[in-house]
């Protein structure tokens, strides 16, 4: 009986099967011929996608199972096409309602504890992390997560009345670029980049 093939195994497949200057077209990434990398800016990092030893490098090292993920799937799904240029709450996504929950909640309860009652240090997370701030919340900003992908995060400080609150909003078009189980890997991301920032 054959075993089932390794997902990750499959999207690797598939990537070295693509051609590079159609996935650089798409995905609005870089590719270096010699070594048959890709350069994928994730999260403000260049994230650097060896092809042929199957693996992602981060600045800081190896990448890890969601950052490795993310970069090949979004190397492989990626489309050349302009923004909705509404961003929404995930879960208005198309199935979104039923994907984001236990166990893929979205990744809000990180920055709560984080940033709830230090609303300063998410200002300072957000500028070092080169997001774009906007008016929605006590603060927010917009980070492009991935070239074709804008991360906006918003959070309300926790007050006498209220807890805090964050919450996480995508451009309406954004399952186009990446499945929703690679996008709510993205969010996570995001999330660890602000709080490592701020630590």
């Amino acid at each position: 009986m054959l075993e089932p093939q390794n997902p990750m195994s499959v999207l690797w497949d598939r990537l070295a099967a693509a051609q590079p200057e159609e996935v650089v077209a798409r995905a609005l990434v870089s590719h270096d011929e010699a070594s048959g990398a890709y350069h994928v800016p994730l999260c403000g990092q260049d994230h650097v996608v060896w092809l042929r030893e199957r693996k992602v490098q981060s600045p800081d090292g190896p990448a890890g199972y969601e950052a490795t993920l993310v970069c090949v799937q979004y190397l492989l799904t990626a489309r050349d096409e302009p923004r909705a240029g509404e961003v929404v709450n995930p879960r208005q996504l198309p199935y979104g309602e039923f994907f984001f929950r236990a166990p893929h909640e979205l990744p809000t309860a990180r920055l709560e504890a984080a940033f709830g009652e230090r609303l300063d240090a998410f200002r300072r997370a957000g500028k070092q992390l080169r997001g774009r701030a906007v008016e929605m919340g006590d603060a927010a900003w917009e980070f492009r997560a991935l070239p074709r992908v804008p991360v906006v995060v918003v959070m309300w400080a926790a007050d006498d009345e209220f807890p805090a609150r964050a919450q996480f909003l995508l451009d309406r078009r954004a399952d186009h670029q990446l499945p929703l189980d690679a996008l709510w890997l993205l969010m996570r991301l995001v999330a660890k980049r602000l709080v490592a920032v701020a630590e």
